[in-house]
């Protein structure tokens, strides 16, 4: 009555050892019957029990599905909601993987003489032992991007780019890694005096890795209290491939934690969860104080490598086979989660002796090869060719955590075969996996693909072999010939191996093919959807127009120049239209503010704006509501040229005197270079008009000499102007010497110079400016030597351009010769110095002999020391002899 229950129980600790050599099972078995019976009871016994463990984890997809057959299955996968409360189990995360952790504090602050709880700071338990971080995160169901260059200076943390509104920022977060050695100071400085949960200085965490979020209020970001979802980074450990004192090549020392690297592969987390994981000396999950030995390196090195074996990524490049990513609670089995990691490397792990050995991915080489005169007849053997319908699997479907997708879980592209469908009576027999511990999607399609192939190999052996196959152990491959079933070295995996008391081996074999475990050819696109919130799209400005205007008084007279800005009419939930302008020269803003949208729809902008200069100008509708809308694109403009007139309150004919002066300078000036002084001088006048009417202190000296001979006239003129007043300050200098005797010859001297500053609506500049010139005259022809120098400094860059120009000529026609220094605003722009002239000569001192001369488009060189020449043609003076270089000719001609 006790024999089937018992050899159930055995069927069952087989299956709990995972490919275990049963020798201690069967010895213990042996006892017993023993006790029971004389003759083949143990035979029989061991017989049924391998028997039955035909229909119990042979094949991948029996390993993945035992949990739920043998009632094991339990709450795996991603935690998306945090958890609170002190009954909730620790856990810690390895490999890639995202936790929402466990809420530990919150509460909310304010900031002194500002809104009292305008902040929320929630602190999250991610890690129950010492963990390097998190590369990203989710808040509800947007995924953030931390800027970690970007510290807020009183250590709240780093700011999050989608919850920066309008320039300001809405979320922070900041990591502890688990080392801290006393209560985090940022939260006893906002909460150790908090009426009802003070924070205290006895709250450390020693070995607990924490975050610390912190929102502002803002309703349009958050509906509630926001949830957050982490994506952590892997977590070092201990990898004896880089251990050079266990089999291995490395630094690496089991005994110093300090030694490990992160790491997300399969083998080298199974390994360290099978020995123990720990918190310094103390003991927090898996086994304890397992000994090295019973892990041979030698296996679990070729387990490592295997997942760490490269692949094709689908993106040209190459990425790791298998790797994985778990959340493990201190409540789990360390069984079951190891069989969770497992599956995620298509690995089977097998109890030798007190040993434990791992297979990734394809099985190895034969190591024993039998044929049928070796098998024990004497003995029963079994055979099963193929499984009952309802363990028959053509295709397979699964679900995995995707990180894309919030790492929710997500059903990977099913694998379906019409040609293995047709195999069994054209039905569909489809099979359900999960991988929670797989969050890479291209890998699981692998995995599937592995599964299914390696489930079509329904041949089963149960046999007895002589005591030569002792050696033999669990995942151990075998070559079989055989005339009976017509196997020609035929490969199977040891999947159940068992000592006899005669010495004797029953095995159970599985038939095998490695070519299983190649990638699929063909990876199947996997859609994901979009999880960030669903808004209305921003409106656009429509109807937006800009022409110039003038501002006039109430006689009608223009003046002040201006702008007139329209946009389109009956635009629902619109109450203002925003307007900013820019000068279009530096882009510096001069104009922002917000008109009440009413008809006509049309505003001229009561701003200040300098005559005959180019804007730049755009609107944008601000609703009643909270919708968004967007920018119109930047319209030019150039304003009229309506400048200050009698009415103006001014310097009294400061306006007339400038002129003059500028028009006495300007007088000899008749091409090119001469329009380069005016410019300047215009833009002197421009300034002094429109600055000098702000400033509220004025300061002008003048002076003027003149003497007569008749008609020859010999003249200076200076003035000086000092202007400062709200936001601006100006200087300016013009200096002017000519002698003429009138039709006959002409000599001028005009020096002038210039520094200005201004800030205007918090957009502050800076420029100075020197302009010189020398002029001389007779007859119909001129000579000029000019020069022109000017920095500016504004928000949106800097520039600074030099300039010499010497010019003779008269009667339209002139020869120049010219030398340029430029600094352009622009980054993305060269600097550059140019000479312009028809001939350009470099000489050594005295020596005139080796010059450098360009002359008539030609560089000549005399003499030259070059280490690299590249060049398409080599032609020599003569032409007698001509090299090219990029058709690889030489040609020589008489």
């Amino acid at each position: 009555m006790r024999i089937i229950p018992f050899s159930i129980l055995l069927a069952a600790a087989l299956l709990a050892a995972d490919s275990a050599e049963a020798a201690p099972v069967v010895a213990a078995i042996s006892a017993v019957a023993g006790l029971l019976t004389a003759g083949g009871i143990v035979g029989a016994i061991a017989q049924l029990a391998l028997g039955l463990a035909l229909s119990f984890g042979l094949g991948l997809i029996e390993k993945a599905r035992a949990k739920k057959r043998m009632g094991q299955a339990e709450a795996r996968g991603v935690t998306l909601e945090v958890r609170m409360g002190d009954d909730q189990p620790a856990s810690f995360v390895v490999g890639s993987y995202a936790t929402a952790g466990i809420r530990k504090y919150i509460g909310t602050w304010g900031q002194a003489g500002k809104t009292p709880n305008a902040y929320l700071t929630d602190v999250i338990e991610l890690s129950c032992i010492p963990h390097p971080g998190f590369a990203g995160l989710w808040i509800d169901d947007t995924h953030g991007t931390i800027l970690w260059d970007e510290p807020h200076p009183d250590g709240r943390g780093y700011p999050i780019k989608e919850y920066r509104q309008n320039g300001g920022d809405f979320a922070w977060v900041r990591f502890v890694d688990g080392t801290q050695a006393q209560a985090d100071p940022w939260l006893l400085e906002k909460f150790i005096n908090h009426p009802e949960r003070p924070f205290k200085t006895t709250m450390i965490g020693r070995g607990i890795a924490f975050a610390v979020l912190t929102f502002r209020y803002n309703t349009e970001l958050f509906g509630g209290l926001p949830s957050v979802l982490f994506e952590m980074l892997p977590m070092p450990f201990y990898d004896l491939r880089k251990d050079s004192t266990n089999g291995g090549n490395g630094p690496q020392r089991r005994n110093d934690p300090s030694t490990w690297a992160p790491t997300n592969n399969n083998a080298v987390i199974t390994y360290n969860i099978v020995r123990g994981i720990y918190y310094g000396d103390e003991w927090v999950y898996g086994g304890q104080d397992l000994a090295a030995f019973r892990l041979p390196p030698s296996n679990w090195i070729a387990a490592a490598n295997e997942c760490d074996r490269l692949v094709d990524d689908g993106a040209g490049g190459e990425q790791r086979q298998f790797r994985c990513g778990y959340e493990i609670r201190l409540d789990m089995e360390p069984l079951s989660v190891i069989d969770d990691i497992r599956q995620g490397c298509n690995g089977r792990i097998a109890e030798v002796g007190g040993t434990f050995k791992m297979l990734v991915g394809a099985p190895g080489a034969a190591v024993f090869s039998f044929t049928d005169d070796d098998i024990l007849v004497t003995a029963d053997q079994s055979f099963e060719p193929f499984p009952s319908l309802s363990e028959t699997h053509n295709g397979i479907e699964a679900t995995y955590p995707e990180p894309a997708e919030k790492w929710a879980a997500k059903d990977a592209p099913a694998r379906y075969s019409s040609t293995l469908e047709a195999e069994d009576g054209d039905r569909r027999l489809l099979t359900g996996i999960e991988f929670p511990a797989v969050p890479f999607g291209r890998q699981v399609q692998a995995l599937m693909t592995a599964m299914i192939e390696a489930e079509r190999r329904f041949r089963v052996h149960v046999i007895h072999l002589p005591p030569d196959a002792f050696p033999l152990e669990p995942n151990d491959v075998v070559s079989w010939t055989s005339a009976r079933n017509s196997y020609e070295h035929k490969k199977f995996l040891v999947a159940r191996i068992a000592g006899l008391p005669t010495f004797n081996q029953l095995a159970v074999l599985k038939e095998i093919d490695p070519s299983d475990y190649d990638p699929p050819s063909v990876i199947l696109p996997t859609a994901t959807g979009w999880l960030g919130p669903i808004v209305p799209p921003a409106q656009p400005m429509y109807g937006w127009q800009v022409e110039p205007a003038s501002i006039a008084d109430d006689a009608g007279v223009a003046r002040r120049p201006s702008m007139r800005v329209s946009c389109a009419p009956d635009q629902d939930d619109v109450r203002q239209v925003r307007v900013q302008v820019r000068l279009k020269s530096s882009r510096a803003q001069v104009f922002d503010g917000q008109i009440a949208y009413d008809a006509p729809h049309s505003w001229i902008l009561n701003g200040t704006f300098l005559p005959l200069t180019t804007y730049q100008a755009r609107g944008r509708f601000v609703p009643n509501s909270s919708r968004s809308t967007d920018w119109s694109d930047w319209l030019d403009v150039t304003t009229p040229d309506v400048r200050f007139g009698d009415g103006d309150v001014y310097l009294p004919g400061m306006i007339r005197e400038l002129q003059g002066f500028t028009q006495d300078a300007t007088e000899w000036l008749r091409d090119g270079v001469r329009e380069l002084i005016g410019e300047q001088q215009r833009i002197v006048r421009l300034i002094a008009e429109q600055d000098l009417a702000n400033f509220s202190d004025k300061q002008t000296l003048r002076q003027e000499l003149v003497a007569r001979a008749g008609e020859i006239t010999a003249s200076y003129t200076g003035a000086i102007v000092a202007a400062a007043g709200p936001g601006s300050a100006l200087v300016l200098r013009i200096e002017s010497l000519e002698a003429k005797i009138p039709g006959l010859a002409s000599a001028s001297a005009v020096q002038s110079l210039e520094a200005k500053v201004t800030s205007v609506e918090g957009v502050t500049t800076a420029q100075a400016t020197s302009i010189s010139s020398l002029f001389a005259a007779l007859g119909g022809s001129e000579a000029a030597i000019n020069v022109r120098a000017t920095t500016l400094a504004t928000p949106s860059g800097y520039s600074a351009r030099y300039g010499i120009e010497a010019r003779t000529g008269g009667s339209g026609s002139y020869r120049s010769a010219a030398m340029y220094l430029d600094v352009p605003a622009s980054a993305s722009s060269p600097t550059r110095v140019v000479f312009v002239a028809e001939q350009f000569v470099i000489a050594s001192g005295a020596n005139l002999e080796n010059p450098f001369i360009f002359s008539g488009g030609e560089a000549q060189l005399n003499v030259a020391r070059v280490g690299t020449i590249r060049s398409g043609r080599l032609l020599s003076l003569n032409s007698k002899m001509d090299i090219n270089l990029n058709n690889g000719t030489i040609e020589v001609y008489s």
